[in-house]
């Protein structure tokens, strides 16, 4: 890169005054040694080309449920940087997405999949490989329970109940059954918190009605015990080889090109993200 500077016509610093030799003054004028009309910035060819594997963009990182962070963290603790990078690129680009057409919702949601199996094959070991497949399902069915406020254009997703790492299995969180069974209620306590009253006593008054209300913790029980959503279902991409990153990424490229997707380039550059994460050790 080569930078040209310049000094406008207009305008010289500090130069001296004849009136006032004991002080620096902005004066008008120009300076003859400078000759440049104009600043000008030239960017080489190679600079212009920059590569797209030069340009590192990380994925934030998801946190879902207790349950989801709790086991991501714990399977993720000891990788290689580049594999939790993958690991999160493919949660933010494949399934918490901000694409709006369903078809190529659910092919991203697909490959996804394929990607996180290559993931596990290679990866982790088996018991781990089998909850980070399991945990990538869960993260996967929320991922088609969005739903779009048609006034707001919020974007939400239904996630299971939660509770904290430790807590028992019958454990309940009274918000998650206030948003269930008395989203009106939610609604004033959260209120209340914001503008600092007593939520307490909203929150004390809902426990007592839920301890009345046995249909209700039954309903809640059954419901957390149910993974969300579904993600059942066909998947093209599964039969692509996790052998090798060169062979699995051939494999989903072929794919892309014969099963007819409208949208080919976003699932091939979809792809190739993944394929460069992985190869760069400093993602």
């Amino acid at each position: 890169m080569k930078i040209y500077g310049s000094t406008p016509h207009d305008l010289n610093l500090y130069i001296n005054s004849k009136q006032q030799t004991d002080k620096p003054v902005l004066v008008t004028g120009t300076i003859p040694e400078l000759s440049h009309d104009t600043d000008t910035v030239e960017i080489s060819p190679a600079a212009r080309q920059l590569a797209a594997s030069d340009i590192v963009n990380h994925s934030a990182v998801y946190f879902g449920t207790v349950q989801i962070n709790d086991s991501l963290n714990r399977l993720l603790k000891d990788q290689p940087s580049e594999v939790k990078e993958a690991v999160y690129g493919i949660i933010q680009s494949n399934f918490i997405t901000d694409v709006t057409d369903e078809e190529e919702r659910a092919a991203l949601l697909e490959l996804g999949l394929s990607q996180a199996k290559y993931i596990a094959d290679n990866y982790l070991k088996d018991d781990e490989a089998a909850e980070f497949m399991n945990t990538i399902h869960q993260i996967g069915a929320i991922s088609k329970t969005r739903t779009i406020d048609p006034e707001t254009k919020q974007i939400r997703y239904e996630t299971p109940p939660q509770r904290p790492i430790g807590a028992p299995d019958d454990y309940i969180k009274l918000t998650d059954m206030m948003q269930k069974f008395e989203p009106e209620t939610l609604d004033k306590l959260q209120t209340a918190i914001v503008n600092g009253k007593d939520w307490g006593n909203i929150l004390r008054t809902f426990a007592e009605k839920v301890s009345t209300r046995k249909d209700w913790v039954q309903e809640y029980r059954e419901g957390a015990a149910n993974p969300i959503g579904d993600i059942a279902g066909e998947n093209r991409f599964e039969n692509a080889s996790t052998a090798s990153l060169n062979e699995f990424v051939k494999n989903i490229r072929d794919i892309i090109a014969n099963a007819g997707f409208e949208n080919t380039r976003l699932l091939t550059d979809n792809i190739e993200a993944f394929m460069r994460t992985l190869k760069n050790p400093n993602s």
